[in-house]
């Protein structure tokens, strides 16, 4: 009986070696490549209906502080000469402010204000919560 033990055992441990050396060999490199949706249009429309902004800590920079009116005429000045500019109007107390951008970083916050200080001198960077980075869908419903 104890040969019988000791085949056994010597068995398992076969088994139990063998698995432990046939793990695949897993590097630490990394590939990098492309990813393709293809998303239903049903589903889009969906999601977008669905979708609610979703906001985070991060940064803007202040371009404006004043009354209402000149801000609502400052916000309309500053998106006609900057296009596709992200310009946000808020209340703070008892004044109004304009915001520009949505920075995740302050280091990315710092880089835009100095583009932005050639133009308005007083600008500068404040804590706000902002939207995360837009994802553009292509006609094709991929990502861009």
């Amino acid at each position: 009986m104890t040969g019988m033990r000791q085949f056994f055992c010597g068995f398992v441990a076969l088994f139990f070696f063998q698995s432990a050396m046939s793990q695949p060999n897993l590097s630490s490199e990394t590939t990098s490549g492309n990813v393709s949706w293809k998303v239903p249009t049903a589903v889009q429309e969906l999601e977008m209906k669905s979708r609610k902004l979703t906001e985070q800590p991060g940064f803007r920079i202040q371009i404006f502080i004043g009354n209402l009116d000149d801000a609502k005429k400052f916000r309309q000045d500053y998106i006609f000469n900057h296009p596709g500019a992200l310009v946000y109007l808020s209340q703070n107390i008892p004044d109004h402010v304009l915001r520009l951008g949505n920075y995740l970083s302050k280091t990315e916050a710092r880089e835009a204000l100095k583009d932005v200080r050639r133009e308005i001198p007083s600008a500068f960077i404040v804590d706000d919560m902002v939207e995360p980075p837009r994802i553009e869908i292509n006609s094709n419903g991929q990502k861009d």
